[in-house]
């Protein structure tokens, strides 16, 4: 019997390096599209936007590994990232000339929610995504049963 998708987390941990941030964005992108849920191009880039982010403030102030998780809430797409500080992070003031700062602005931006909370390892930085499953997403775009197929294509 196949698991239902809200039970199928996919982990991985990213090196405190400032190239392993880029290498990151892949593997989430690459498990929300083996999860069966429909990714347009937005979509993917917002995702990879995001997590870019979330990885990035991990790794530039903590200067350890994090840990990433990808799973599907039952409604979102969630993506965790888990680190050893344990200073709940906020958006900050960045001024207009500064370089960083404004990460968790996109964050707040794009995605459906974001939060951050405790947990045993120091914090949890979270976002989430609605994202259609691959069989909402042909649902949609099948004709409905009143309405003829050449109306559905034009």
């Amino acid at each position: 019997m196949p698991r239902r998708l809200e039970e199928s987390p996919y982990a991985f941990t990213v090196p405190p390096l400032d190239k392993a941030v880029p290498v990151a964005r892949r593997p989430v992108a690459d498990r929300a599209q083996r999860m069966g849920l429909a990714l347009d191009e937005g979509l993917v880039q917002d995702l990879e936007l995001l997590t870019t982010e979330v990885v990035t403030n991990s790794i530039t102030h903590t200067k350890a590994s994090c840990v990433v998780c990808v799973r599907w809430t039952g409604e979102r797409l969630r993506v965790e990232v888990t680190d050893v500080d344990p200073t709940l992070v906020s958006p900050s003031n960045a001024a207009p000339l500064d370089e960083g700062g404004r990460g968790l602005f996109l964050v707040d931006a794009l995605a459906t929610a974001w939060g951050v909370e405790p947990c045993t390892a120091g914090k949890k930085t979270w976002f989430e995504l609605t994202v259609p499953t691959s069989t909402e997403a042909s649902a949609e775009s099948r004709p409905s049963p009143q309405e003829p197929a050449s109306a559905a294509a034009a």
